[in-house]
């Protein structure tokens, strides 16, 4: 394991390094355990989790990552979980297939039940079905993430979901977007020299507003490739304009499947003008909560990571189980 990935969810301290030279770690304590994970059908998944140093029967929040990042996007955000909840919640992020580091003998299958399925094997991979009896899950996801952990609460795949949070995903303002996917797709960069032009891209063209942030998640985006002349080229891992047979998949009834969660309900914007008429009403209904964060751009969770942290622990607390010991009677 790296030093880079032995310190992603940890607190990171004021870089030394050149602007855009990828995170390598420093002198931190180790709190994150990342592993390789195989299914039943030897299907590796990069893994992240931040194990809980205090109280064994404290949250688990499983962070899934939108189209194209991957789980190290929500590096510091974890960290500043982490730090608010004091030690007392898991957290569990990794890469869905055909991103990041995870590999499988599939990973152009995309379809919102098959990372629906791999939502649940991951987090069954991860922990026992007693552990998750006594823990409180927060599914929360970003962008197709959201849509990923609507999709599983909707449909109850996991037990003690308490909580459910999308981060910047709107069905309504998602479908109308997609036609203009593919222009995006166009003006980016097919590849980069390095690694360090790959993160200086992203922050310049204001993909992800946070220097510190790219630093970390944005070398688990792109591959090294050797070009005709020898010479090395840094691609995209994920192809995106091949996942476009999906794109209207994962966003269609994305809303009704947030409403119906049985779960308390937060949806976090950078913008209020991504909401659409159906979670208008919802939200005056009192159906979930809003929170907008103005200052963030789409990757609000790499862009402010204390913000989006604060947002869901509080969320959470105000919603997490009471469980009250038990009053014993005398006849």
């Amino acid at each position: 394991m790296s030093s880079l990935q032995k310190d992603l969810f940890n607190k990171s301290a004021a870089s030394k390094l050149p602007p855009y030279l990828p995170r390598e770690g420093d002198d931190h304590e180790e709190v994150i355990e990342e592993e390789d994970t195989f299914d039943a059908n030897s299907i590796a998944k990069k893994v992240y989790e931040t194990p809980a140093t205090k109280d064994n029967t404290g949250p688990i929040f499983v962070l899934h990552h939108g189209a194209g990042y991957s789980g190290l996007s929500f590096a510091l955000c974890a960290s500043n979980i982490r730090r608010e909840m004091e030690g007392t919640a898991s957290i569990l992020a990794y890469d869905c297939r055909g991103h990041g580091f995870t590999r499988t003998s599939d990973d152009t299958n995309l379809s919102l039940d098959r990372l629906s399925e791999d939502l649940v094997n991951v987090v069954n991979l991860v922990y026992s079905k007693e552990e998750l009896k006594k823990h409180d899950i927060f599914l929360i996801g970003h962008s197709m993430g959201g849509c990923v952990v609507a999709h599983a609460a909707s449909k109850r795949l996991l037990p003690s979901v308490t909580c459910v949070a999308v981060l910047d995903v709107v069905e309504g303002s998602a479908m109308e977007a997609l036609s203009g996917m593919h222009d995006y797709l166009r003006n980016r960069p097919d590849e980069f020299r390095s690694v360090e032009h790959a993160i200086e891209w992203n922050v310049k063209s204001g993909t992800i507003h946070n220097l510190a942030s790219a630093k970390i998640s944005v070398p688990s985006l792109v591959i090294e490739e050797i070009d005709q002349s020898g010479a090395k080229k840094y691609v995209w891992r994920t192809k995106l304009e091949a996942t476009q047979q999906y794109w209207e998949e994962w966003f269609k009834g994305m809303s009704e499947k947030f409403l119906s969660a049985n779960a308390a309900k937060l949806l976090i914007l950078a913008g209020t003008d991504r909401l659409d008429k159906p979670l208008t009403i919802a939200q005056m209904q009192g159906k979930y909560q809003l929170h907008v964060m103005p200052e963030a751009g789409h990757m609000l969770q790499e862009d402010a990571p204390d913000r989006t942290a604060t947002a869901l622990v509080d969320f959470f607390t105000r919603n997490e189980r009471l469980v009250l010991p038990v009053k014993k009677l005398t006849l």
